[in-house]
Order: C-alpha cells, then sequence, then structure tokens
C-alpha cells in the first residue's frame, strides 16, 4: 500500500483528521490525478504512432480498388488521424490544467472532462474498426461480384457475411478487454480520486 492509499484509510477511519493532513492528501490526489492523464496522454500517442507504422507496412494495393474506393479510404483515413490528434490534444491540455492548477474545483472539472473524453476516445475507435471492416467487406464483395457468375457469388456472399461479422465480433472483444484493462483501469483510478476530493471539498464546505 503507497502512501496515498495510507492517507486515505486513516482520513476515512478520523474524522478529526488535522487540516494539515486533508491538505497533503489533495496534494497527493492532485499528483495522482496528474501521473494518470499524463498516461492516457502518453499510450493514446503511441497508438497513433503504432497506427501509422502498421498503416504503412500493410499498405493496401490501390491497384486492385475503384477511384471511389480511394477517395473512401482517403477521407476516411483524414477524418480518423484528425480526430485521433483533437484526442490527444484533449488529453495534454486536461493534463497540463491538471498540473498546473491548485483550485480543487478546476481540478474537479479536468477530471469530469478528462473521463468524457476517454469515454468518447473509446467509442470513437470502436466505431472506426466496425466501419472499416463493413466498408473492406463491401469492397471485397463488389470485386467478386464482377469476378464470379451468379451462384458463385450468393455462396461467396454468405461465406463473407458469416466470416466477416464472426471476425468483426472477435476483434472487437480483444479491442474492448484492452481498454477495459487499461484505459478503464486508469478511469477507475481517476474516479476514485475524484470522489475523495469532493469529499474533502464537501467537509471543508461544512
Amino acid at each position: 500500500m503507497d502512501g496515498l492509499d495510507l492517507l486515505k484509510q486513516h482520513w476515512h477511519k478520523d474524522n478529526n483528521f488535522p487540516q494539515v493532513d486533508k491538505e497533503a492528501l489533495r496534494g497527493m490526489l492532485h499528483k495522482s490525478s496528474s501521473s494518470i492523464v499524463k498516461w492516457i496522454f502518453l499510450i493514446s500517442i503511441l497508438e497513433l504512432a503504432l497506427g501509422i507504422i502498421l498503416s504503412f507496412s500493410f499498405g493496401i494495393d490501390k491497384e486492385q480498388h475503384s477511384l471511389f474506393y480511394d477517395v473512401v479510404y482517403t477521407v476516411f483515413d483524414l477524418v480518423f488521424y484528425t480526430v485521433i490528434c483533437y484526442f490527444i490534444y484533449s488529453f495534454f491540455n486536461s493534463y497540463r490544467q491538471i498540473k498546473s492548477t491548485n483550485n480543487t474545483k478546476v481540478l474537479l472539472g479536468t477530471i469530469l472532462k478528462t473521463r468524457q473524453h476517454v469515454d468518447r476516445y473509446i467509442r470513437f475507435n470502436l466505431y472506426c474498426i466496425i466501419f472499416s471492416f463493413v466498408f473492406i467487406s463491401i469492397d471485397e464483395v463488389i470485386i467478386q461480384y464482377q469476378e464470379r457468375t451468379t451462384g458463385e457469388f450468393i455462396s461467396f456472399l454468405l461465406f463473407m457475411v458469416i466470416l466477416s461479422s464472426l471476425f468483426c465480433w472477435v476483434f472487437l472483444l480483444i479491442v474492448k478487454l484492452y481498454y477495459r484493462v487499461l484505459y478503464r483501469r486508469l478511469v477507475k483510478k481517476l474516479t476514485k480520486n475524484y470522489e475523495e476530493l469532493l469529499e474533502i471539498d464537501r467537509q471543508e464546505q461544512g
């Protein structure tokens, strides 16, 4: 058990906990929240870098696809990376605000915004994964429609729908597990810090 947990435990057991120790707890909660948001920011940067590396390493052969596919793919990439950069900036901005403020209300508000940004970041990534699977599957169906007979195409279509749905479902489960283990764990700690800070603020006002 670290110093922050010891202070929390002692503070909850003793209602007459000295004001100086309340301030020490507030400071440690402040520092802990700053560290958590910094990790969220750094992890999101690593994910972006990994995504760019994989995109270049496993580039799609555009000669096999139509102009429409290339346009949609380019627009999707532009929107995806723009939104991801926005989230990364939001995480950095939250880290900067938490690190620089001494105001409890500002700190509490920033923690709430960070939690909301993390939730939106996760949902956006999941939606993009679903869109990617659907878009790639549709493009493959169009290609096969041009190359196969009607009977072969119907068999391929059924196989494609089942395989794509199954693969997408498994992949989403893995991604959700990753987010739950990593981001949700950090957000859970951030939420606990928020509740502790709120309780300190209520006691001081009461």
